[in-house]
Protein backbone atom coordinates (compact mmCIF):
# COMPACT_ATOMS: atom_id res chain seq x y z
CA UNK A 1 0.00 0.00 0.00
CA UNK A 2 2.45 2.08 0.44
CA UNK A 3 3.71 1.62 -2.91
CA UNK A 4 0.43 2.76 -4.00
CA UNK A 5 0.79 5.94 -2.07
CA UNK A 6 4.04 6.84 -3.95
CA UNK A 7 2.17 5.53 -7.08
CA UNK A 8 -0.27 8.08 -6.78
CA UNK A 9 2.50 11.03 -5.58
CA UNK A 10 4.47 10.33 -8.32
CA UNK A 11 1.55 10.09 -11.12
CA UNK A 12 0.57 13.72 -10.19
CA UNK A 13 3.66 14.83 -11.18
CA UNK A 14 2.37 14.61 -14.47
CA UNK A 15 -0.59 16.87 -13.90
CA UNK A 16 1.16 19.06 -11.96
CA UNK A 17 2.93 20.15 -15.28
CA UNK A 18 -0.13 21.85 -16.38
CA UNK A 19 0.57 25.68 -18.28
CA UNK A 20 0.33 28.03 -15.21
CA UNK A 21 3.59 29.26 -15.57
CA UNK A 22 3.05 31.69 -12.41
CA UNK A 23 3.00 29.31 -10.09
CA UNK A 24 6.22 27.42 -9.01
CA UNK A 25 7.67 24.34 -9.72
CA UNK A 26 6.90 23.92 -5.57
CA UNK A 27 3.47 25.11 -5.11
CA UNK A 28 1.60 22.83 -8.34
CA UNK A 29 3.93 19.75 -6.47
CA UNK A 30 2.36 21.01 -3.06
CA UNK A 31 -1.24 20.97 -4.82
CA UNK A 32 -0.79 17.13 -5.95
CA UNK A 33 0.11 16.38 -2.34
CA UNK A 34 -3.05 18.34 -1.38
CA UNK A 35 -5.26 15.84 -3.09
CA UNK A 36 -3.40 13.07 -2.13
CA UNK A 37 -3.56 13.60 1.40
CA UNK A 38 -7.60 13.38 0.52
CA UNK A 39 -7.56 10.34 0.13
CA UNK A 40 -6.08 8.75 2.85
CA UNK A 41 -7.83 10.07 4.97
CA UNK A 42 -11.31 9.09 6.34
CA UNK A 43 -13.72 12.02 8.38
CA UNK A 44 -16.39 11.08 11.07
CA UNK A 45 -19.68 10.25 9.97
CA UNK A 46 -22.03 8.11 7.68
CA UNK A 47 -20.00 6.84 4.58
CA UNK A 48 -22.78 6.91 2.25
CA UNK A 49 -23.65 10.60 2.97
CA UNK A 50 -19.89 11.59 2.62
CA UNK A 51 -20.07 9.45 -1.17
CA UNK A 52 -22.39 11.73 -2.40
CA UNK A 53 -21.46 14.89 -1.58
CA UNK A 54 -18.46 16.96 -3.27
CA UNK A 55 -15.04 17.11 -0.79
CA UNK A 56 -14.44 20.38 -0.38
CA UNK A 57 -10.40 21.94 -0.36
CA UNK A 58 -10.41 25.04 0.99
CA UNK A 59 -7.38 27.53 0.27
CA UNK A 60 -6.94 30.38 3.07
CA UNK A 61 -6.42 33.82 2.19
CA UNK A 62 -4.42 33.85 -0.51
CA UNK A 63 -3.76 31.36 -3.30
CA UNK A 64 -0.28 30.15 -3.70
CA UNK A 65 -1.30 27.73 -6.21
CA UNK A 66 -2.72 29.76 -9.00
CA UNK A 67 -4.79 27.24 -11.59
CA UNK A 68 -2.91 24.01 -10.50
CA UNK A 69 -5.03 23.06 -7.61
CA UNK A 70 -8.21 23.25 -9.88
CA UNK A 71 -6.58 21.48 -12.49
CA UNK A 72 -5.52 18.59 -10.41
CA UNK A 73 -9.23 18.80 -9.05
CA UNK A 74 -10.94 18.49 -12.39
CA UNK A 75 -9.19 15.45 -13.61
CA UNK A 76 -9.53 13.40 -9.85
CA UNK A 77 -12.25 11.68 -7.50
CA UNK A 78 -11.50 10.61 -4.07
CA UNK A 79 -13.77 7.11 -3.02
CA UNK A 80 -16.15 8.57 -5.61
CA UNK A 81 -16.95 11.79 -4.81
CA UNK A 82 -16.29 15.36 -7.11
CA UNK A 83 -13.39 17.45 -5.83
CA UNK A 84 -14.23 21.37 -5.20
CA UNK A 85 -11.73 23.48 -4.76
CA UNK A 86 -12.53 26.50 -2.47
CA UNK A 87 -10.91 30.31 -1.60
CA UNK A 88 -11.93 30.53 1.86
CA UNK A 89 -11.69 34.28 3.64
CA UNK A 90 -13.24 33.81 6.98
CA UNK A 91 -12.21 31.06 9.72
CA UNK A 92 -16.58 31.03 9.57
CA UNK A 93 -16.16 29.59 5.99
CA UNK A 94 -12.96 27.52 6.45
CA UNK A 95 -14.83 25.22 8.90
CA UNK A 96 -17.21 23.93 5.90
CA UNK A 97 -14.35 22.23 4.09
CA UNK A 98 -13.21 19.21 4.37
CA UNK A 99 -9.44 19.93 3.61
CA UNK A 100 -7.81 23.74 4.12
CA UNK A 101 -4.61 24.97 3.18
CA UNK A 102 -3.19 27.90 5.10
CA UNK A 103 -0.25 29.14 2.90
CA UNK A 104 3.09 30.74 4.88
CA UNK A 105 1.73 34.19 3.96
CA UNK A 106 -1.17 33.80 6.14
CA UNK A 107 1.54 32.86 9.30
CA UNK A 108 -0.30 35.30 11.50
CA UNK A 109 -3.36 33.96 11.19
CA UNK A 110 -2.67 30.20 11.97
CA UNK A 111 -3.58 29.94 15.83
CA UNK A 112 -6.76 31.43 15.83
CA UNK A 113 -7.69 29.56 12.81
CA UNK A 114 -7.06 26.88 13.98
CA UNK A 115 -8.28 27.37 17.34
CA UNK A 116 -11.48 28.49 15.56
CA UNK A 117 -12.04 25.06 13.89
CA UNK A 118 -11.91 22.63 16.77
CA UNK A 119 -14.77 20.07 16.67
CA UNK A 120 -15.05 21.04 12.21
CA UNK A 121 -13.35 17.83 11.69
CA UNK A 122 -11.16 19.68 9.15
CA UNK A 123 -8.13 18.01 8.04
CA UNK A 124 -5.83 21.60 8.42
CA UNK A 125 -2.01 21.47 6.15
CA UNK A 126 0.18 24.01 6.22
CA UNK A 127 3.44 24.57 5.50
CA UNK A 128 5.44 26.56 8.48
CA UNK A 129 6.59 25.90 11.69
CA UNK A 130 4.10 28.11 13.16
CA UNK A 131 1.18 25.85 11.72
CA UNK A 132 2.71 22.47 13.27
CA UNK A 133 3.55 24.43 16.50
CA UNK A 134 -0.23 26.10 16.83
CA UNK A 135 -1.49 21.98 16.03
CA UNK A 136 -1.94 22.01 12.65
CA UNK A 137 -2.35 18.46 11.38
CA UNK A 138 -0.30 18.26 8.41
CA UNK A 139 2.65 20.37 7.54
CA UNK A 140 4.51 20.55 4.30
CA UNK A 141 8.47 21.41 4.72
CA UNK A 142 11.06 21.42 2.23
CA UNK A 143 14.51 19.36 2.84
CA UNK A 144 16.96 20.32 0.03
CA UNK A 145 15.21 19.72 -3.20
CA UNK A 146 12.43 17.70 -1.63
CA UNK A 147 9.15 18.22 -0.45
CA UNK A 148 8.38 16.34 2.55
CA UNK A 149 5.42 16.54 5.02
CA UNK A 150 4.84 15.63 8.97
CA UNK A 151 2.00 14.94 10.62
CA UNK A 152 0.76 15.89 14.19
CA UNK A 153 -1.49 12.62 14.62
CA UNK A 154 -2.94 13.75 17.74
CA UNK A 155 -4.34 17.19 16.53
CA UNK A 156 -6.11 14.47 13.54
CA UNK A 157 -7.38 12.23 16.50
CA UNK A 158 -8.65 15.00 18.14
CA UNK A 159 -10.96 15.85 15.41
CA UNK A 160 -12.35 12.40 14.72
CA UNK A 161 -9.98 12.17 11.37
CA UNK A 162 -8.83 8.88 11.10
CA UNK A 163 -5.36 9.31 8.51
CA UNK A 164 -4.20 5.79 7.27
CA UNK A 165 -1.59 3.74 8.25
CA UNK A 166 0.15 4.27 4.51
CA UNK A 167 0.14 7.84 5.13
CA UNK A 168 1.58 7.81 8.15
CA UNK A 169 4.29 5.17 7.35
CA UNK A 170 5.76 7.81 4.56
CA UNK A 171 5.45 10.95 6.96
CA UNK A 172 7.72 12.66 9.27
CA UNK A 173 6.12 12.68 13.04
CA UNK A 174 5.33 16.65 14.07
CA UNK A 175 7.42 17.66 16.63
CA UNK A 176 5.75 17.53 20.03
CA UNK A 177 3.81 20.85 20.70
CA UNK A 178 4.97 23.06 23.55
Amino acid sequence: MVLALLALLFTMNGMVRADDGAVSKEYRLKAAFLVNFAKFVKWPGPSSEAGQKPLVIGVFDKNPFGASLEGIARVQKINGREIIVKQVATVEEAGAVNVLFVSEADDGLVAQTLAALKGKAVLTVGETDAFAQSGGMITLTREGDKLRFEINAESAEREKLVLSAELLKLAKPAPKQP
